[in-house]
């Protein structure tokens, strides 16, 4: 199998969007698959070359993943924090605009991103994910791999999920837990963002 292109029909988009948000999105859909797997922790770290993982180790992404469409089996779990098939191409589309190298592993392929011609309409140049064949057709999950981003883009996107903000759960109500406040500003947090 050779590579192929996969049209995310973006041109340019999310002009205010910083690399944190987009590694943000990349985070909540690890989060989402490991709570709906039922699989362990998802882990971020920096490698030895500088390059950051955001790893889950759910069922594994697939090109059809790509598309732009709710998700039935999110939008029946109220503790989603995705559910519309937007956010991924949003998140690729930053780290396109921002230069941040991506690569996407799953064992049903590996996916870096490129531009090229939209297909019959030479003239326009759009966003295209490239997918190649797997390195490892036993791969567990997804890893992320991005090249180009700063340390501070990864702490401001954890910083935005309770369960990396060291916040402390003081009571649980039936509408939600109370936080320990920290700092003059109380934070919110929905499904955990």
């Amino acid at each position: 199998m050779s590579r192929k292109q996969f049209d995310l029909n973006i041109e340019k988009i999310l002009e205010d969007w910083e690399t944190c948000h987009a590694i943000r999105e990349v985070i909540a859909n690890s989060i989402d698959e490991q709570i709906l797997t039922r699989t362990k922790e998802i882990d971020i770290f920096k490698d030895a070359k500088g390059h950051w993982h955001i790893r889950d180790y759910g069922r594994g992404l697939r090109h059809e993943h790509l598309t732009q469409k709710e998700n039935e089996e999110k939008l029946g779990n109220p503790h989603m924090i995705g559910k519309f098939g937007i956010g991924l191409k949003d998140a690729l589309a930053t780290f396109d605009r921002n230069r941040v190298n991506v690569l996407i592993e799953s064992k049903y392929g590996k996916i870096t991103l490129g531009k090229s011609q939209k297909h019959s309409f030479e003239d326009i140049i759009t966003l295209h994910a490239y997918i190649s064949p797997p390195s490892d057709t036993d791969f567990v999950g997804t890893e992320f791999i991005l090249k180009g981003i700063k340390d501070d883009d990864i702490l401001k996107a954890k910083n935005l999920f309770l369960r990396f903000s060291g916040e402390r759960v003081i009571e649980k109500t039936k509408y939600g837990d109370v936080l320990e406040k920290k700092a003059e500003a109380a934070r919110i947090y929905v499904n955990g963002v």
